[in-house]
Formats: C-alpha cells, sequence, structure tokens
C-alpha cells in the first residue's frame, strides 16, 4: 500500500469523438486506483483542451517534418518528467511512439487496435518494444498465426466501455416517428459506406420515410456525397462529424450499421451496442465476439447492399425484436467490455514489463506484413 505508484505516459492520437476527455480522464483515475500514475500526452482535440494537468497537447506530434523537434522539446530527460514506460494507444501514432521511445530511451508498448492489412506492417524497436496489446483475442490470433508476431509478444486487453444509459426508440421520442439509420467509421472504400447508400436506396424504394446517418471523415468523403446524389438520396442522408460519435449520435438512431469489407474489431458497433441500438454488422473476421445472430445483433454478408436492406426492413417492422436484439448486445458488451477490466489487464502487463530486467530485450526485428 505504502509503495510508489509506477509513472506511465499514455500517447494518443486525436481526441475527437465527444465525450472522449471525460473517458480518458475516467481511464487515468482507474489507472491511479491500481498504483499507476499516467500522464495522457495528445495531438489534438475536436473539443478544444482540457484543465487536467496529467493531460499534455503536442500538434507537432502528427507532423512528420515537425516530429523530431516535438519529440526533443518533451525534455522527458528530466528525472520529474520521465515516466517509466511509454504506451501507444493507437496504431496511427506508432511512428511518433516509436520516436520517443528511440530519443528518450524509453520501453514501450503498444497498442494494436485494428486488424492489418496485406500492405500494412508494423515498425518495431528491436531495443524498447516491450509487448503488443491487441484489443481482442481474434485480433491476437491474426497477428500470430498469419502476420508471424510472436506469442511472447502478444498480450490481451479487451477495451473498456463506458455505458451511458440505454437510449428509448428515438423514433417514439419524435412528432413525425421518422426511422433514422446510421453508420460510423472513417471514410475510405473498406468501410464499406457505399453499400450503406445502395441499402438505403432500397430501404426508400420499399416506401420506408426514413433518415441515414455517416459519421465520420476521410479520403472517400466528396465520392460518397456523389453516390447519395446519383442515387437521388442526398436529401435523406446527413454526413455528420466524426465527433458526434459519442451519446449524442447513437441517441437518435433506431439501428446501427457496421458495413465493414475487411476484418475489424468493430469498437463503433460495440459502443452503439453499449447504448442499446439494435445492430446489424457485415459478417467478417473480428465481430463473432460481439454478435450471435439475431440475440445480440443480426450478420449480413459484406458488400451485400440487398441483405442490408431486407434486414433493416426487418427490424422496422418489428419494434418488439428490434428492441429485444438492442437489450441482449447492451447485457453482452456491459459483461464484456467493463472499463475497470480493462485497467486491471492493463496493469498487469504495465507490472510486468516494468518488472524485466532492462538489459534484456527478446523482441525481435520489425516485422513485415506477410
Amino acid at each position: 500500500m505504502g509503495e510508489p505508484a509506477r509513472t506511465l505516459l499514455l500517447l494518443a492520437g486525436r481526441l475527437d469523438a465527444q465525450g472522449e476527455f471525460d473517458s480518458m480522464r475516467a481511464f487515468l483515475d482507474r489507472l491511479r486506483g491500481v498504483g499507476i500514475a499516467a500522464n495522457l500526452l495528445y495531438v489534438s482535440a475536436g473539443e478544444g483542451t482540457s484543465a487536467d494537468e496529467r493531460f499534455i497537447e503536442c500538434p507537432r506530434l502528427s507532423h512528420r517534418w515537425q516530429l523530431a523537434l516535438a519529440v526533443r522539446r518533451l525534455r522527458l530527460g528530466d528525472p520529474s518528467r520521465r515516466p517509466e514506460l511509454l504506451h501507444i494507444l493507437h496504431s496511427t501514432m506508432s511512428s511518433a511512439g516509436l520516436a520517443i521511445a528511440e530519443h528518450w530511451g524509453l520501453p514501450y508498448i503498444q497498442t494494436v487496435d485494428e486488424f492489418l492489412g496485406p500492405r500494412d506492417r508494423l515498425r518495431l524497436s528491436r531495443r524498447w518494444c516491450r509487448k503488443l496489446v491487441a484489443v481482442s483475442q481474434e485480433l491476437a490470433s491474426d497477428l500470430e498465426e498469419n502476420f508471424g508476431v510472436p506469442a511472447s509478444l502478444l498480450s490481451v486487453a479487451c477495451p473498456g466501455i463506458s455505458a451511458p444509459e440505454p437510449v428509448a426508440p428515438p423514433s417514439s421520442k419524435r412528432l413525425t416517428p421518422v426511422p433514422v439509420i446510421g453508420t460510423a467509421g472513417p471514410l475510405v472504400p473498406a468501410s464499406g459506406f457505399a453499400t450503406f447508400l445502395n441499402a438505403a436506396r432500397k430501404v426508400l424504394d420499399a416506401g420506408i420515410d426514413a433518415e441515414f446517418v455517416i459519421a465520420g471523415k476521410g479520403e472517400d468523403e466528396v465520392d460518397l456525397r456523389r453516390r447519395a446524389d446519383r442515387l437521388r438520396i442526398a436529401d435523406r442522408v446527413t454526413f455528420a462529424s466524426q465527433s458526434l460519435e459519442g451519446f449524442r449520435f447513437w441517441s437518435v438512431l433506431d439501428i446501427f450499421c457496421l458495413t465493414s469489407l475487411v476484418s475489424t474489431v468493430g469498437l463503433s458497433l460495440a459502443s452503439a451496442m453499449a447504448a442499446g441500438v439494435p445492430s446489424i454488422a457485415s459478417e467478417v473476421t473480428g465481430l463473432r465476439a460481439l454478435i450471435d445472430h439475431d440475440v445480440s445483433g443480426l450478420f449480413v454478408p459484406p458488400d451485400n447492399s440487398t441483405a442490408l436492406a431486407e434486414m433493416i426492413l426487418s427490424l422496422l417492422s418489428d419494434p418488439d425484436r428490434s428492441q429485444r436484439i438492442g437489450q441482449r448486445g447492451r447485457e453482452l458488451v456491459l459483461r464484456d467490455f467493463q472499463p475497470d477490466d480493462e485497467a486491471r489487464d492493463l496493469e498487469c502487463v504495465y507490472q510486468a514489463v516494468l518488472a524485466q530486467n532492462e538489459n534484456v530485450v527478446p523482441q525481435p526485428e520489425p516485422i513485415p506484413i506477410r
């Protein structure tokens, strides 16, 4: 009880989504409760800056040409500021994290929060990388079996999802009960949003008065807007900032759709389910821990707009079934994605890494993805 807390620096990217500051603050508090004193280094935020002194904003980390200067200015050589361990929270920050670890001589662990594509690769420091933390067992198995990551380098910590109060069926709260069907994620081809728009056209053709929302940003936004125009549904589709992905977003949805064309861990799906939103997902690798078909959610074949439209219509036509699926999905997420469990799992990883002899570095060369 009297032992000093171990010190940790967490590295995040942009804190875009609604409530992310509060979520990260709660995460830091949970770590403190298990004996880990952590600060959070982040690039920028959609909601402004935090007054919490544990939050450190450093926009230069996101610019390759400013990265070296930004890393030097962190001044982690000062013993009073130097953490014992660095944790890279998102794959998008791996380059910045690697630069920090190499420059300041910090052992680090890295969370892998999404399945890797065929052209992706992991750049790991032989000297300083201690662990990779996969956010699901299925992802850890994929890294080991398909990409040659040694099992000794892998740990699993499922993300904790703070569940808001379950949302009431939104259509029941409107003067004109027009259902809203939404999706969220990066606006890239692999997200399958073209399939979502094609399904939207089919739902409207079936005589259903509905609205559709896509929350996200990315390179495909212009093409998706043009597709909506060609389908003549632009007046029924809203493109929203990804920062809206949060309770406000889930609270307006009657149905959530995850239309990914590739393997995914489905964190946005889990968040929707935590809010009690009945959800439909592409049947791709990574989602079986979340979806028990017709119990906690519904599967459809990927890139099949007809099947997606039919499933949307079936839920809209059966409110009792829709509500039952939403409730079961929420129960599953509350059971399997407990924030306190995440903090305990990560605390075990941190303590194991910190207990290692710092002169023994058994990690491999940077791992190319096969």
